[in-house]
């Protein structure tokens, strides 16, 4: 009663990448994109679909290897409680704002999250996963403005399953620990336990060098030293034919030991050499340094420091007994510690033969600490340390009422509402000790939603519906050194009130059971909040919703018999105020601002072929192609970079106070993270080779254009093209008792970043030091920002062994 078959093969309108079957035809595959069974031939939405052994195969364990699957899919990463920052097609967010809503959403096992941990979780012991490209409202819920990944875990099965891995990586020097049980307890009931457990080293060498007054050396040479527990519990109850219920337990665990999540300079066009006394300065601000620093000839880069994009980076820990950093905690060692408690309850109940009513209650509470070497610095302790605490808690139900009749109507209707509540906890020292925040965000939704299906002809099906979202926020910041509230006009707005109605439309035509047009039109928003990086500092901290509509269509078929797959798909959207981020140096430290572009536009085409060649049994071929032009119409309020010149951009909105400009215009330039081309290729072969063996061999490559990794804009602050190439070879007995795999990824050891910083790190921040937006050129004894990233893995080398005793039972 509880199988839950994982079919195989695997078939996208935007995507397809090839299972590991021993015959000759490519097999369908059903998805759940419109929260309903359906072939994915068939489904008018451009999803790439995979499947958990196709995830196990090539080791895609995280978001990060998951871009390596999907062209156009680009991940980058941001210091403290920001986390991963997905984007789809060049729409993603890119400031430092941990109480921003993502463009990507995730969903897991029907529970929805838009925070950027979310997706820093171990994608571990999958049923499958989807990706749906571009706006997803209708049937994941608001804030999907560029696309949802879509998980579902493993269920529990008819028999019993036990399942223990080992697995090691040199490189970073890592182990891997999973155990899995799983099966019926009684006729109604099953239950499914799995666990993994990772340690590394690091995988990046850290050569800070500590000053001995103000910092010392690295404690963690080695980077990131993590610990990472996942746990996760299911059980499903079956009483009836006609209802189940399922519930799903999530708990995981991550620590970091030193570092902290900090990035390495990979940009430094002035050079490594400071002394804030030659030329004059401030004599309050040089008296200042020498009484922290012993010296006013300060040096924070470390003389080894190369500024390059590479394994190496230089960032030293603070020294506990300077007075720049009294009350630091764990001694001065950067740290990152996360805890996150997911869950969620399905019940699903035929009411009648074609008509379902599912609930979906989950609750999910995310608890995470961080603090790190604010300035980066590799030689001299930084002057700002950022010393944070991030909570988020959310409880969320859905109701989905969905027909099946055989007639030419169908139906979904549902509501969902949503009670959740995020916090950052502010801590900086800047000179020393600096007041601490409390900023909150309570967030109350109610929607409703529903779509109609009408089957016009007998292969012609028109689809409608629509998304009413109310979302109302409140942001009540609170003085943690007085306790009372900030003054409203240090933040301006405290409440936002959302009110959307998002419409889909669909139109599908199937001339032939393997052929398939289709056709839609789509609109979504992305709810407004308030940076909380930093203390209310007297101007508007809220930001507008992000709202998309626009056009996808395309092409499915199957040909040759079902052996040759060829798809291909085009879009067109809109963007208005999108989000997005923008850093900024000022008197009393540094500052993170979320801005609302005035729009973009987003168009491009994707292609796929996969072949599975008639003559050579478990042996598939493919090709992914895409194609994305991701460019703002307007936006000419973009802030500028530190030393940023009037002749080189920064010439919009004049400050007369200062004289200065404030502003550039981006209109007509690339968004962050959208490389114009992108293409995925590669083979998998699966077969027999000895009694009661399977070899298994495969191998994909990625190509990616160039693509922007700040939203200022500098040349040098973008990605280059790069190839990353993985491979697998896997031996197991035909019984499945027992399996030995070897994984490479990213072979040729290409080190990349989604996300960089600009901040002035010569003179780490010092106020005064840098001059922006002059009209005569003038850029101030701090020069021109540097450019500071923080890169993704390189290479990984897996050698891993999986026994199933109940195999052999």
């Amino acid at each position: 009663m509880f199988s839950r078959k994982v079919l195989p093969g695997v078939i996208a309108s935007s995507l397809m990448l090839p299972a590991i079957p021993s015959w000759s035809q490519l097999e369908e595959v059903i998805v759940t994109a419109r929260k309903r069974e359906e072939s994915v031939l068939n489904v008018p939405v451009a999803v790439t679909a995979f499947s958990g052994d196709q995830l196990t195969q090539f080791g895609t364990d995280n978001m990060y290897s998951l871009t390596e699957r999907v062209p156009g899919f680009v991940m980058g990463t941001q210091v403290g409680s920001i986390g991963p920052t997905p984007s789809l097609r060049g729409i993603g967010s890119g400031t430092l704002n941990p109480t921003l809503d993502q463009s990507v959403s995730l969903n897991v096992d029907g529970q929805g999250f838009t925070q950027a941990l979310a997706f820093s979780s171990a994608v571990f012991d999958m049923a499958s996963m989807e990706v749906l490209r571009g706006p997803q409202s209708l049937f994941y819920g608001k804030n999907s403005t560029a696309g949802v990944i879509s998980i579902n875990t493993m269920d529990p099965g008819d028999e019993l399953e036990l399942e223990f891995t080992t697995g090691y990586e040199p490189e970073a020097e890592e182990w891997l620990y999973s155990a899995i049980a799983s099966g019926p307890i009684t006729d109604t009931l099953g239950m499914r336990v799995a666990a993994q457990f990772t340690e590394m080293e690091g995988f990046f060498d850290n050569d800070g060098v500590g000053d001995g007054v103000s910092s010392f050396d690295p404690k963690y040479p080695q980077t990131p030293n993590k610990e990472e527990l996942f746990l996760r519990g299911t059980l499903v109850w079956e009483p009836t034919n006609s209802f189940s219920a399922k519930l799903k337990a999530n708990y995981n665990k991550t620590d970091i030991d030193g570092n902290g999540g900090a990035g390495q300079m990979i940009s430094c066009p002035d050079g490594f050499g400071t002394n804030i006394a030659s030329p004059p300065m401030d004599p309050t601000i040089v008296g200042t340094v020498g009484y922290f620093y012993g010296t006013t000839d300060v040096q924070w880069f470390t003389d080894s420091e190369d500024c390059k994009l590479d394994e190496s980076l230089a960032v030293v820990d603070m020294n506990p007994d300077n007075p720049l950093y009294t009350g630091i905690r764990n001694n001065g060692v950067p740290f990152y510690d996360l805890e996150q408690y997911f869950g969620s309850l399905q019940l699903d109940w035929e009411i009648t033969e074609n008509l379902s009513l599912a609930s979906v209650t989950a609750y999910a509470d995310a608890e995470h600490n961080v603090m790190i070497n604010g300035g980066q610095s590799g030689y001299a302790g930084p002057l700002i340390v950022a010393d944070t605490n991030f909570s988020r808690e959310d409880f969320t139900q859905e109701f989905r009422l969905t027909s099946n009749y055989s007639g030419d109507w169908n139906f979904m209707a549902g509501a969902y509402y949503q009670d959740g509540e995020m916090a950052n906890r502010t801590g900086l020292f800047f000179f020393g000790p600096r007041d601490k925040g409390y900023l909150p965000i309570d967030i109350e939704t109610q929607a409703l939603f529903g779509q109609v299906m009408w089957q016009a002809l007998e292969n012609v099906e028109l689809a409608a519906g629509a998304r009413w979202t109310n979302e109302e926020r409140e942001f009540n910041p609170v003085n943690l050194a007085t306790g009372e509230d900030f003054p409203i006009e240090s933040y301006v707005t405290d409440k936002l009130d959302a009110d959307n109605v998002s419409p889909e439309f669909s139109i599908t035509y199937t001339p032939t059971d393997t052929l398939t047009f289709f056709g839609s039109y789509r609109k979504a928003f992305k709810s407004g909040s308030w940076d909380t990086v930093s203390n209310p500092r007297g101007f508007d901290l809220s930001f507008e919703d992000e709202e998309v509509e626009g056009y996808e269509g395309g092409m499915k078929t199957m040909l040759a018999d079902s052996t040759v797959a060829l798809n291909s798909s085009a879009y067109y959207y809109e963007y208005d105020n999108l989000q997005v981020g923008a850093n900024e140096s000022t008197p009393d430290g540094f500052l993170i601002r979320t801005l609302n572009a005035a729009t973009a536009t987003v168009w491009g085409v994707d292609m796929d072929v996969t072949w599975a060649p008639p003559a050579v049994d478990g042996l598939e071929l493919f090709a992914v192609v895409n194609y994305n032009n991701a460019e703002y119409d307007n936006f000419d309020n973009a802030l500028c970079w530190g030393g940023q010149t009037a002749a080189q951009g920064c010439d919009r909105n004049l400050d007369p106070n200062t004289g200065l400009y404030t502003s550039q215009d981006l209109s007509g330039r690339d968004l962050l993270r959208a490389p114009e081309w992108g293409a995925t290729f590669g083979f998998t072969w699966e077969n027999e080779v000895a009694d009661n063996m399977v070899l298994s061999v495969g191998a994909t490559t990625l190509w990616s254009d160039e693509y922007a990794t700040n939203t200022l804009l500098r040349d040098d602050m973008y990605q280059d093209a790069y190839f990353k190439a993985s491979a697998s070879v896997g031996l197991r007995a035909a019984t499945g008792a027992w399996e030995v795999q070897l994984i490479g990824k990213n072979l040729n050891d290409e080190i990349t970043s989604g996300n960089c910083t600009n901040y002035n790190g010569q003179y780490n921040n010092l106020p005064g030091t840098v001059i922006t937006g002059s009209p005569t050129g003038e850029v101030g004894i701090g020069g021109v920002d540097e450019l500071t990233c923080i890169a993704e893995r390189g290479r990984e080398l897996w050698l891993k062994v999986t026994i199933r005793p109940s195999a052999w039972m």
